[in-house]
């Protein structure tokens, strides 16, 4: 009856508008967007501050960032795809389009060798940029004489610990007095990317398949890829032809985050517009499930955040107490990264709501979770040793709204410390 109810859920949302007027416009701005989680960072045009209340400075900073722009994790992203590109290409069945979208995925299957999972020149760019942009935020924050520690940590995954290096490098360069502990490895997973003991619910694949099969219809793409798509759809193995289809265009988002690496062709750009957009919707709703809190998923993400929060808390009260680290950073992940920020219910992740209805909650992938993205809590002290945080997602202000601030985007420690102790 539960998978039941979620599939209805589906079929229902499907008969909303073709598309939220916010979410087109956002891609039509950028269509970088259509790469989801894929997209690359975007940093603020300028940082906006809100004035801390007067007496108050800021004294310490605790973050975490994921990886910034990456290869594909694994070669299989890319090659499910252009193998079966090669097998249909013997058959004799690619027509010129299809010859063209053959060519920019070998390309694509090319860049990759030997190099799945490691960051990309962009994505330690994003990350040398985020330190930069904190250092110019704070600059007396790694000014003090008596908090001259940086605790960098790490995922033992490459690309984090490539963008810990990317970032702790800036800030030394801004810094030169600040001394780095850098750390990675196992023991660090337990905080950084513990992961969830919840088994996944089986209905996110029934949803999915669902949601997909009513809003891409795959006749116009492979009329345009293929002389006889009858033969193409009998020789694309496990997959169907819409999931076929849909591979081929998650593939194509990581391609913005290869372009200061490589000059690729562009595989988007074998779709419509409608098409990017419902393809996208799917990508959109699927990583949602996949990393956030829904009613599908019975919020079972609750867990790998609630983990990560105790550090967070435990190395802030420290901090408080009085050591002489300026900054403890940690380097992860989205499957870390996201199940916090939406523990913490954050402005944005306040609702749950179904997988399906992720577009229609305003829930974008390519704001939510881009490569590097980032959740800065900003301590500030007065001389009476009050302490005030800002919270900062993607360096940008923003608050709890189930928790009132001291004034503007600031908490008092204190409170904001027993919210997060206390969540369920």
């Amino acid at each position: 009856m539960k998978k039941l109810f979620f599939l209805l859920t589906a079929v229902l949302l499907l008969c909303a508008p073709a598309w939220s007027q916010d979410a087109r416009t956002l891609l039509k701005q950028n269509p970088e967007r259509y790469g989801g989680v894929h997209h690359s960072y975007e940093a603020p045009e300028t940082t906006v501050d809100t004035p801390a209340p007067k007496g108050y400075e800021p004294f310490y900073v605790s973050h975490y960032g994921r990886h910034g722009s990456r290869y594909m994790t694994s070669m299989n992203s890319v090659t499910r795809v252009s193998h079966l590109f090669d097998r249909l290409d013997s058959l004799g069945v690619l027509s010129k389009e299809g010859e063209a979208l053959h060519k920019a995925l070998k390309a694509l299957e090319q860049s990759h060798e030997d190099q799945a999972g490691y960051l990309t020149l962009r994505g330690g760019r994003e990350h040398q940029g985020i330190a930069h942009r904190l250092y110019q935020r704070v600059p007396g924050v790694f000014a003090q004489t008596d908090r001259d520690r940086v605790v960098a940590e790490s995922s033992y995954v490459q690309r984090c610990i490539q963008s810990l290096a990317n970032f702790s490098l800036a800030l030394k360069a801004d810094a030169p007095q600040l001394r780095f502990d850098i750390y990675a490895g196992e023991r660090f997973m337990k905080h950084i990317s513990p992961g969830t003991s919840v088994p996944r619910n089986r209905s996110h694949s029934a949803v999915f398949d669902s949601v997909l099969n009513a809003r891409f219809d795959p006749a116009r793409v492979m009329n345009a890829w293929f002389s006889d798509p009858w033969v193409a759809a009998q020789h694309l193995g496990k997959y169907s032809v819409r999931q076929f289809i849909y591979y081929v265009f998650y593939a194509g988002g990581i391609n913005q985050c290869l372009a200061d690496d490589y000059d690729l062709p562009e595989i988007h750009a074998f779709f419509t517009e409608d098409e990017l957009y419902n393809l996208w919707y799917c990508e959109n709703l699927s990583h949602f499930d996949s990393m956030s809190n829904t009613l599908d998923n019975g919020c079972r993400f609750n867990e790998t955040g609630r983990k990560i929060l105790a550090d967070f808390v435990s190395k802030a009260d420290a901090a408080v107490a009085g050591n002489d680290v300026a900054a403890d950073l940690r380097f992860g992940h989205d499957s870390g990264l996201l199940p916090l920020l939406s523990y913490l219910r954050l402005e944005g992740y306040e609702e749950t709501v179904p997988m399906a209805q992720a577009a229609e909650s305003g829930w974008y992938s390519f704001e939510q979770m881009p490569m590097g993205s980032n959740l800065q809590l900003i301590f500030y002290r007065d001389r009476k040793g009050e302490v005030l945080v800002k919270i900062l997602r993607n360096e940008r202000e923003t608050t709890i709204p189930a928790l009132k601030p001291y004034k503007g985007p600031y908490y008092r420690w204190k409170d904001l410390r027993n919210y997060f102790v206390n969540l369920p």
